[in-house]
């Protein structure tokens, strides 16, 4: 889920085991934006047009895509920066940590900031934590939303009791912490295994307590299969998953490395953030991660798209190291109501890489979706939102 395209577990972890200043996986040199687009996604004629939009003093490559709608409506926007050096690259956050228990006796941790305002509720990726939100969390909370994040069971400070190594178990939990905190109109925004989290939810419960939801760089299915070529290059395939449950048990260490660096697009992570995204991996049950992800990646959600009657916003990493980008951007062009939004230059992690432009999306979207109230099932139209001039 996590690794680069087209190296199997084993693969990269050789990969890795030379110094990261000469691996050749992080040395090769970025293609320029457009042309890396074309590179890396297969432009099929017909089906989209590249134009380009004057933005200030550059010009940026604008993708249009004609949503499930029908509506010739603007679905992507390339952001081709690179990430700002920071130096402070892992935030200190104090967090407020809060554990209710669910049905069946788990007790999981949890964040809420408070307030009044729009909720936002933050869910993570496998092997991740709430934590790895938290250069968006200050701002958001700041900027007037309510912003909740969840530990899974399994990972993170929450109970780690060996059984519910299913996703559809995860998103009870997340039903159950929606309920447990009475929220109202709350918007689910899932990066990686969040989209099958929040589609899984919405199969069980529709829209119970939402306005509307986001996914991050995640493919509707991971497997590929007889029509399907769009699935995971580095886990597509119930032998990877094999391979991937033997690295977890037996090179941990060396796994979690390999994960920090799927995270990133062009620019690596700082060693600062590879021993921090490295200690929250080890905080898992590494055995219960790796027979979630057997049911993780065997999941379709194609079938299920089409009928999401809310608003969407699809996030899509241009420098992925972990999926097909026609098989992320299929959910924007299915679902009856989406933006898809493509950060060129960034990968699975883009809301850690480029915090600050996904912060301010964000903060549109729920500010959008949370004051509708119209009567269209469907929620306010997602082509309206505007995300072709730049929010930052």
């Amino acid at each position: 889920c996590l690794l680069p395209s087209g190296l199997s577990v084993r693969a990269h972890l050789s990969v890795l085991s030379t110094p990261v200043h000469s691996c050749p996986l992080l040395s090769s040199p970025a293609l320029p934006a457009s042309t890396a687009h074309r590179h890396s996604r297969g432009y099929r004629p017909g089906r989209e047009r590249l134009i380009h939009q004057a933005t200030g003093s550059k010009m940026l490559p604008a993708l249009l895509l004609r949503n499930a709608r029908g509506n010739p409506a603007p679905l992507a926007r390339l952001f081709s920066s690179s990430p700002s050096p920071s130096s402070s690259p892992v935030p200190c956050v104090n967090h407020n940590d809060q554990f209710f228990r669910t049905n069946d006796g788990v007790q999981l941790r949890f964040t809420d900031s408070g307030g009044d305002g729009p909720p936002l509720v933050l869910l993570h990726g496998w092997t991740a934590n709430g934590r790895w939100f938290d250069k968006n969390t200050p701002f958001l909370s700041e900027n007037g939303l309510r912003v909740v994040t969840l530990d899974y069971r399994g990972m993170g400070d929450s109970e780690k009791p060996g059984h519910g190594t299913r996703v559809s178990r995860i998103s009870k939990d997340v039903k159950e912490l929606l309920d447990y905190l009475a929220l109202q109109k709350a918007t689910l925004i899932g990066t990686s295994m969040g989209f099958t989290v929040i589609s899984l939810y919405y199969e069980m419960f529709q829209k119970h307590r939402l306005a509307g939801v986001g996914f991050v760089d995640q493919t509707a299915a991971q497997f590929m299969k007889p029509g399907w070529e769009y699935g995971s290059p580095g886990n597509c395939a119930r032998e990877m998953v094999i391979d991937l449950q033997a690295e977890l048990k037996y090179n941990p260490s060396n796994f979690a490395r390999a994960v920090a660096t799927g995270g990133f697009g062009v620019t690596p992570p700082t060693e600062e953030e590879y021993k921090w995204f490295s200690r929250e991996f080890m905080k898992c049950d590494l055995e219960f991660c790796g027979r979630l992800m057997e049911d993780h990646a065997n999941l379709d959600m194609r079938d299920l798209i089409p009928h999401m009657k809310l608003p969407v916003l699809n996030f899509l990493g241009g420098s992925t190291k972990c999926h097909n980008f026609d098989g992320m951007a299929y959910i924007g062009e299915h679902a009856p109501n989406a933006l898809n939004v493509t950060y060129d230059s960034f990968g699975h992690w883009l809301y850690w890489e480029d915090a600050d432009r996904f912060n301010k999306h964000v903060l549109e979207f729920v500010n959008y979706v949370h004051k509708y109230d119209g009567d269209d099932e469907l929620g306010p139209p997602m082509e309206q939102l505007g995300y072709l001039q730049d929010v930052v």
